[in-house]
This record gives C-alpha cells, structure tokens and sequence, in this order.
C-alpha cells in the first residue's frame, strides 16, 4: 500500500534515507526514547505501517508489516516481521520479503497482503509433509518491465503475486514462474491497475476453497476471488460502494463471527480501510464495517448495515448550487475575486478533488489557487425551520474561510472547514431565531496555507443533518489498515491496526522509528439497540503486563479532583451514571499525561448532553507538525441499561486508547506529551457526578 504520488516515488526512494542495514533485527536501542510506546509493537528503526500476515502457528504469533527498510519516511516496501508468544512482547526479526533490487535499482515492492497455512498443500509448495506456508500480495512495480514468468507490467502497475516459506515464515520463496498471480482487474475496471491492491485470502470449508477479498481502491469496491490451489483464481462477485466513500478504499478483510455468542447464528463481517474519509471529525484515514451474509461468492451486506447520512427526510433545499447559472443569477451578492463566477465542479487545476459534495457543482473559492479572496451573499429568507444543514470544507479559519449565519446584521453562527478538501455535513440550531430574516455569507479572505472554502447543498429542516454515513469500527483519528489473525479458532478474530494517520504520519515527532501498532484487539458480534453491531475487547493477554496499583469509589465529583502523578503508561477503568438529574452536569472524565500545571494534557470524558464519549488532544505537547493533529474527537455512545457509562483507557507514552461500554464505541489517538506528563485529574463541568468508580493500574514496559 499507497497512499502517496506513485509518480514520485523514485525520488523518494533516492533520497538520502537508504542508510541503515536490510536486516532489521532487535537493535540495542533503550526503548525509552521520549515517544517510544512501551507496551505497543514499534520495530527498533525505520518506518513502518501496514499490518500483514497476521498468522499464528506453534505457539507463536507472527506480525509482518509495511516496512521500509532504508529511513523513517514511506519508501522502499518490503515486509517487516515481528513475533510474539503472547500478543504481549514481541521479538524483531529480520525482513521477510526484501524490495526486490533493494536498494539502488527496485523493480517491486511488496503492498500489503495475508499470510495463510495451506495444510491440504493445495499450491503443492510443500515438502516432506511439511505444509507451506502462502502469502498473498499487492506487487508494485515503478516501471514497465517483462517479468520472468513472461508477463508484462505497465508502470507503477498493482497486481497479487504470492510467495511461500517452507521455515515456518521465517524466509520466504517469491513464485516467479506464476507472479503476478491476478495480473489486471477484471472486467469492465481494466483501467484500474494503478490502484487494485490488498488481498486478504481464507480457506472456506462450505466450499473447499481459498478465497481473496481484493480492493478496487478508487472506484470503492470490495472484489471476491476463489481459487482451488492458490494459483489460478476466478472472480465470483463484487461488493460496493456502500456509505464512506470520501477517499480510497484499502486493506479489505471478511471474517464469521458468531452474534452473541451463538454459533447457531452466524454473520459475516468485511472491514475497509477508507483514506481519507475517516469518522466525522477527524482527518485522513478511518475504517469502517459492515455485518451481512457470505455464502462463499457474495458478500450481502444487511440492511441496517447500509446508511445514507445527510439531512433528514422532507428537508427544504435552499441552494444546491446545480445548473448553469452565476451567482448574480440566483441572487448571490459577490465581492472581490467571486464577482462574475459561478458554482464550480468538484476539481480545479492544481487542487485535490474535492469529496463528498452532491450533484456536479459546489462553491469551490480555489479559483486562482488560495489567492482568490471575496466574499458570496445570500438572498435574504425568513427562519421557518428549527436547522440550517450544510456541507462544508476547504479551510479552518473561523475568520477567514467559513461559512456564516447573519441576523439584524449581526453573526450568530459561523463554520469552518477541518483544513480538508472532504465536505461534511454540519447544523446550525436557528430555532432562537423564527420567523427573523437572515442572510448566509460564505467568506474567503485568506491567500495561503488553507486559504479556501467548499459548500454545497445548503438545506432547512426541524432536526440535524448527521454524518453518520458509516458503521466505525474506531472513531478516533489513528487507527487504520486492520488485519486479522489466520491460525485461531474458527471464531476468534483478533486484530492489529497501525496507529497512525496518513494525514500526518511521516511527520509525527518521533525518531529513530516512526509509527506503531494498536494493542491486539478482540472482535465479536453483539445485538445492542436492536442492531448487531462489532465489538472490540483488548486481548486476554494484556492481563500479564497490568498490575493494580489503585481503586477509588467516590461519592461525588465536583469541578476538579486531583489523582496526582499516576505515571505514562497506564490502563484506567471508569464507571459513572449517566443521568442528569437534578445535577445538570454537561461533562465527566479523566485527564491524563498532563504536566504539573495541566497546561499540557489530554482529557478524555463523556458529554451527558449528545451521549457521546471525546478525546481533545488540543493541548496533549507536541501538536506543531500538523494544522489538523491538535483537534477534539467525539464518537456516540449510549448508556448501559443500568444507565452507567464505562470507558477502559488504555494510556501509553504516545497514545491513548479508548473502549466504551461493551466495545461497541471505541477511539485512537496518538499523543506526544513532555516526558514529566504524568499527572491525572478526574473533571465534573456543569455539576457534580455522583458514585464514580476508578481503578487505576501501571502497565510494565513490554521492553525490559
């Protein structure tokens, strides 16, 4: 994988990155550099994203990765290999699949894949009764070239190619009389080479069958191969687009999972990396889920799986920007540079295109790069409805890019941009304002960084707009491309995700490695408000390296209550009702790797009002190397039926990770804290939060 301009990727590769050795094995680093996670997989050096190949055989997990094996930027793309006996401690091994001519003249990289067991040895790899080992790849190849099966690749073409080790995955033999195994996309999407990538392969008995699950990035949709031996492959269906489909979609995977536990009653779940795109509020990368129905060829997808998002039903359109007039024509007042322009297509010269707006037109105000300044007028309408809904992007200066609401002259409402070319759906609440007359203002005074706006499709109607266009399966900005476990169980499906943000990931202040991997995460299907909805747990495992250090019961919360120096990494179990009351609090939670004087820190709670749990890294240290890093992340969260809310936060020395209720909510978010951050406060805005439990526990470094 990705995720980058192919076209320079050779420049990226001859910078001066490549310096360090091919063979990544445990260095003597300490491990206790500023950021360094103690109980999250880091590799020694180097960059790294993806996970790939998670398979467990013997007692031992494996963990292969996105690698690049010469510097701590994207480049060079090879696997990484990493081990583990308990999910826990993880030994560094050397690299697996090595950028072929690695590192002066390559010819393929390695993309992410999946590893499985072929114990039937239906590739016939095998020897001596030993059952090969097959992963399953995206191959990138920077140029045009025969390969030495005798097929052509074009340039910077993605197809899947397999490799097989016969050592247990410790050394890996590349199938070069076959590679590339699927050499285009079928069909009528032969156009798509450039961006068809990611297989995820498992055998499913029904049909003694291997099948892949193999992204067509651009065009959002999931394809589904079988294959006998691992060799040959037919394409049996495909599935898409379906609800988040603001970026590409990447890193498929499609697993059974039993629904509340009963094996009787099995569904389907598929998961798609989408970048960007991610949960409403957030930047860049996400990843959202499905539950539906395989039957070995088709994947359908339920019903309550798919979503629209958007304004409500019978909302009243006010402007969508369509057809073939100006401004002036529709009664839009411009000044500056918008005088005489009219509503743009979703792309202009030099500019991203632009996502997530309807129809074939929206104000786009990059019309002379970010120079452009002016401003976009309204015709004057009276209030008649409780919301105004909008979709917005572009620029995030609340003075200048923005989108605002006048009345008498005077603003009463103003929105922005999250510094992304995605539109989002937003609201404005005018029901203080019926029956006034008004005026929407649409601002562009800005001539760099984010100096523009997007709109489109401004609507009135008696409830919100939402975004809630997909089934999350992490609301938070940094967890992406996950994958899980082959070897388990039938049912046991345990995954790792990299937690970091293409938005920002090759600037994130850390060195000499840059990136790192979620804790493992268990995954099951549970009916919560008539829904079946994925869930995650932490794996058992974590037990190992957690010991208690405090438990509080408190009768009452008011404003701030201070818990001291509680350390930088450390696993927080929080329980508190949920109702109001007569206490009218607004805002309940915990902030944690906070300096002395709390003017750093991180605080994580749980907004009573919109019943939705949040992370506001704002203030949480290092926040300078990206515009959008410093933001606050809200995902929905609905009380337990004995109206209590329960948040388990795992904290690290650069993250926190946050599950709550039974799992069905949870959020990422890496952190990058001074090294003296270790203070904690518990915080009750707007009224005391009765019967608080809290249990406190200091998690020991995985490192030593």
């Amino acid at each position: 994988m990705k995720s980058m301009n192919f076209g320079m990727l050779l420049k990226v590769l001859l910078l001066g990155a490549f310096v360090s050795q091919v063979d990544a094995a445990q260095s003597k680093e300490s491990y206790t550099e500023l950021y360094r996670p103690q109980y999250h997989y880091t590799p020694a050096q180097n960059w790294m994203n993806d996970p790939n190949g998670l398979v467990y055989a013997d007692g031992t997990y494996h963990m292969y990765y996105q690698y690049n094996p010469g510097g701590n930027t994207w480049g060079a793309m090879s696997w990484g290999h990493a081990t583990s006996d308990d999910l826990t401690h993880w030994k560094e091994e050397p690299v697996a699949l090595l950028a072929r001519g690695y590192p002066n003249n390559i010819t393929e990289m390695f993309f992410s894949g999946s590893v499985v067991i072929d114990e039937y040895n239906t590739s016939g790899f095998g020897r001596k009764g030993h059952p090969p080992w097959v992963a399953m790849y995206t191959s990138y190849y920077p140029s045009q070239q025969v390969l030495p099966s005798g097929k052509q690749v074009r340039d910077q073409q993605q197809a899947q190619s397999i490799s097989y080790s016969l050592d247990h995955g410790a050394t890996w033999t590349t199938y070069d009389d076959g590679n590339p195994i699927i050499l285009d996309p079928p069909s009528p999407y032969q156009d798509q080479y450039l961006d068809f990538r990611d297989p995820n392969i498992f055998w499913h008995q029904p049909i003694e069958k291997w099948v892949a699950v193999i992204s067509l990035a651009k065009v959002h949709k999931l394809l589904i191969y079988t294959s006998s031996n691992l060799k040959q492959w037919n394409m049996e269906s495909e599935f898409g687009p379906f609800n988040a489909v603001g970026g590409v979609w990447e890193c498929p995977n499609l697993f059974p999972l039993p629904v509340d536990g009963d094996k009787s009653k099995v569904k389907w779940a598929a998961i798609v990396g989408v970048n960007p795109g991610g949960p409403p509020g957030t930047v860049g990368s996400g990843i959202q889920n499905f539950v539906g129905d395989f039957n070995g060829s088709i994947f359908t997808p339920d019903p309550k799986s798919i979503h629209d998002g958007g304004p409500p039903d019978g909302s009243l359109i006010f402007e969508d920007f369509e057809g073939n007039r100006s401004f002036a024509d529709r009664g839009w007042v411009a000044t500056g540079d918008f005088i005489g322009t009219s509503p743009t297509a979703g792309t202009l010269p030099g500019q991203n295109p632009v996502t997530g707006f309807l129809g074939k037109q929206l104000v786009n105000t990059f019309l002379n790069g970010d120079l452009t300044t002016g401003t976009l007028t309204s015709p004057p309408f009276n209030v008649s409805y409780k919301y105004i809904n909008f979709l917005v992007g572009g620029g995030d200066n609340i003075n200048q890019t923005a989108i605002r609401l006048q009345i008498d002259g005077s603003i009463v409402h103003a929105t922005t941009g999250s510094n992304s070319e995605q539109l989002t759906w937003q609201s404005w609440d005018v029901s203080a304002f019926q029956n006034q007359s008004a005026v929407i203002e649409i601002i562009d005074l800005a001539t760099g960084g984010w100096g523009h706006i997007n709109v489109d499709e401004i609507s009135f109607a008696n409830s919100p707009a939402t975004n809630n266009n997909a089934n999350w399966l992490d609301w938070g900005p940094d967890f992406y491309a996950a994958q899980g476990y082959n070897g388990l169980a039938q049912y046991q499906r345990t995954i790792i995700s990299w937690m970091n943000n293409w938005q920002y990931g090759a600037t994130i202040p850390t060195s000499p490695w840059r990136s790192a991997m979620t804790i493992p995460r268990q995954l099951s299907l549970k009916t919560i408000d008539e829904s079946i909805v994925v869930v995650q747990q932490p794996e058992e495992s974590w037990k190992a390296i957690s010991r208690s250090r405090s438990v509080l019961t408190l009768p009452s919360v008011t404003n701030i209550y201070n818990l001291g120096d509680i350390g930088k990494a450390v696993e927080i179990q929080l329980t508190f009702p949920s109702t109001e009351a007569a206490n009218g609090k607004s805002e309940f939670g915990i902030t944690v790797r906070a300096s002395e004087d709390f003017s750093e820190q991180t605080r994580i709670g749980y907004d009573f009002t919109t019943q939705q749990v949040f992370i506001d890294r704002t203030k949480s240290g290092d926040i300078s190397f990206d515009s959008t890093f410093p933001s606050l992340y809200y995902a929905p969260l609905s009380p337990s039926l004995n109206n209590t809310v329960k948040l388990h936060i795992f904290v690290d020395w650069s993250s926190v990770e946050v599950f709550g209720g039974q799992g069905e909510t949870t959020m990422t978010a890496q952190i990058f804290p001074p090294e003296n951050a270790t203070y904690a406060q518990l915080f009750s805005e707007g009224g005391s939060t009765n019967d608080v439990q809290i249990c406190i526990s200091e998690v020991r470094s995985t490192w030593t």
